[in-house]
């Protein structure tokens, strides 16, 4: 069968149907008897930014729709599996059409540096990315992934033909190492773990081959520029740091980017990298280590450097739980750094937030990866036995079912929990969920778990905390889900589960609301009545807080109203209730 041609006549473009360009008419606009008109494309005059787009292998038809699984690419080591691409004969292009518009490289480019690259920050700002003129591949990586964020097309429709060209692609140097890294994550975000994990496996082979671990290495590839050099340094961090997230998905933990000597400096603060410098001399990983000893110089050390201490605090959890029978000072002293981390974070590092409400992202992802840490170092030790969703759906981490505690298993269920709600309450934090990094999924789902599981061994009044939380959760995944297959895979899966948690407490809610009404509608609200007294908040009080009994102010609310509309919060009755529960084993 003959090869169909990359050219098409401008009918076959409009209706987005395979031409054979056969001259001076094609078959179709023969039978058709339509006037047969071939106007070159528009992207011989792009330059090379276009060239590795225009002369690769062009995606099929079948990228409209879900594309199939592809095969992998040959990779340095046998036990690796590698990025993938589709199989069978290239076909027309039908997207071409849309590939020529002149705004659309600018568009989907503009699209990641406002929803991705915040939360990946490796390449260059995005004032500088035109001019640094990265590598056809990378440059298609990055359209990739911004076309997630695009309302006007999908990430499938760049599928292939990314695949293609990091297959085709013989390069081994520092922009293949960042192109397949944000391939990598891209991939985990669409839920496709296998050829994210082989992505992710060959930038790591390129980076070692590199030597990118070096303290020297950025400096000598960046040949002086000062930025290049410290968008080099994030690489190496970025990928120490997804090895972890990655490997937490899997049940053999190999963490290969941390079995080398790394000596590489820390990344400096991202507002002084998208300010574009001048940069500070860089820390290094020793002083920031020695920190704890020193009177600290407020400023000295980035966000980015407490993300990646959180992740090496991550990596020991997750050894320490593949462990086979750990000591127990060993787990004392893993859950000694998750707590020093927090108490050694200077002033300026408290809040994720700053005065004019900026969320630092790197501090943020510090944050959730210290929770998502001790919610897998305590949920396995503890009493509760959440039911995970199937591995196989590719939304929650490998955790072991029952290991030895260092606590009571009741303490391990206490401190499992506040790191569920501390997760959670981060979200509250900013109410949009742009520039979230996708790896906060995974986070959410352990952490609703967990929340549906303590929610079954506290009391009923507790439910509904429990249940506005899962919500505030599922509010996030939802609105994720718009963008990342893997959030909204998540959100259908929590929230059948959370729908059959809470059933019976919502059925018996709404009856007890509808009761309280009165000789009155069902659906009426309860009259608010204020005396005179009530137009002066004593000590400060405002309306909607339960004062003590000694300052209620008679008249401010009608009977029943806090009952109804404060919700009741987990307290002592945990502790009370499970005393029995108590056990070392």
């Amino acid at each position: 069968m003959a090869r169909p041609s990359s050219l098409a006549c401008t009918e076959c473009r409009k209706h987005h149907i395979k031409c054979d360009a056969k001259s001076p008419s094609c078959s179709r606009c023969l039978d058709a008897h339509l006037g047969c008109i071939y106007v070159p494309s528009r992207r011989g005059g792009r330059g090379g930014r276009r060239k590795g787009l225009v002369d690769g292998p062009q995606p099929s038809s079948s990228l409209l729709q879900t594309p199939p699984l592809p095969r992998q690419l040959p990779s340095t080591s046998a036990s690796d599996a590698s990025v993938a691409s589709l199989d069978g004969p290239a076909q027309a292009d039908p997207i071409s059409a849309m590939l020529d518009l002149p705004e659309l490289d600018t568009r989907l480019v503009r699209l990641f540096y406002e929803n991705f690259h915040a939360g990946h920050p490796i390449l260059l700002p995005s004032s500088l990315y035109e001019e640094r003129k990265y590598p056809d591949y990378l440059q298609l990586v990055v359209k990739f992934i911004g076309s997630h964020y695009s309302q006007r097309i999908t990430g499938d429709i760049l599928r292939q033909a990314t695949a293609d060209q990091l297959r085709s692609s013989e390069q081994r140097d520092s922009s293949m190492v960042q192109a397949l890294l944000l391939y990598s994550i891209i991939l985990f975000a669409r839920g496709e773990s296998a050829e994210a994990q082989a992505a992710l496996s060959q930038s790591i082979d390129i980076a070692l081959e590199l030597g990118m671990y070096l303290q020297d290495l950025a400096t000598s590839l960046s040949n002086g520029n000062e930025m290049e050099a410290e968008s080099l340094r994030r690489t190496w961090w970025e990928l120490f740091i997804v090895d972890v997230e990655a490997a937490a998905l899997h049940k053999q933990i190999m963490l290969r980017s941390h079995g080398v000597p790394y000596n590489i400096v820390l990344p400096c603060e991202e507002s002084t990298y998208n300010a574009l410098g001048p940069l500070p001399t860089p820390s290094t990983l020793v002083a920031f280590h020695k920190r704890v000893y020193c009177e600290e110089e407020e400023g000295r050390f980035s966000s980015f450097s407490y993300r990646i201490e959180a992740a090496r605090i991550f990596a020991r959890v997750l050894v320490l739980n593949g462990m086979t029978d750990p000591q127990r000072d060993h787990l004392q002293a893993v859950e000694n750094a998750l707590i020093s981390w927090a108490n050694h974070l200077p002033p300026s590092k408290e809040d994720v937030v700053d005065a004019y409400g900026t969320v630092d992202e790197m501090l943020l992802q510090a944050h959730t990866t210290i929770h998502y840490a001790a919610m897998l170092l305590h949920l396995p030790r503890s009493n509760l036995r959440p039911i995970p969703p199937d591995l196989s759906m590719g939304i929650y981490p490998v955790t072991r079912v029952r290991l030895s505690p260092t606590f009571t298993r009741h303490v391990h269920s206490i401190k499992a929990t506040e790191a569920s709600k501390q997760l959670s309450d981060l979200l509250s934090i900013r109410p949009s969920v742009q520039r979230y990094s996708p790896f906060i999924v995974f986070k959410l789902v352990l952490c609703t778990i967990i929340q549906l599981a303590t929610s079954q061994m506290h009391s009923m009044e507790c439910t509904e905390h429990h249940s506005n939380r899962i919500v505030l959760v599922l509010g996030c995944l939802k609105m994720l889900g718009r963008h990342l297959p893997i959030a909204q895979r998540a959100h259908q899966y929590l929230r059948r589960v959370a729908a059959e948690t809470f059933s019976q407490w919502m059925e018996s809610t709404c009856l007890a609301t509808s009761s309280s009404g009165g000789s009155g509608s069902g659906t009426s609200l309860p009259a608010i009545t204020h005396s005179s007294r009530s137009e002066t908040w004593p000590n400060g009080s405002a309306a909607g807080v339960a004062l003590p009994a000694g300052e209620q102010i008679p008249g401010l609310f009608s009977p029943g109203l806090l009952s109804v509309y404060i919700d009741p919060t987990c307290g002592d009755s945990f502790l009370a209730n499970t005393e029995s529960e108590f056990d070392f084993i």
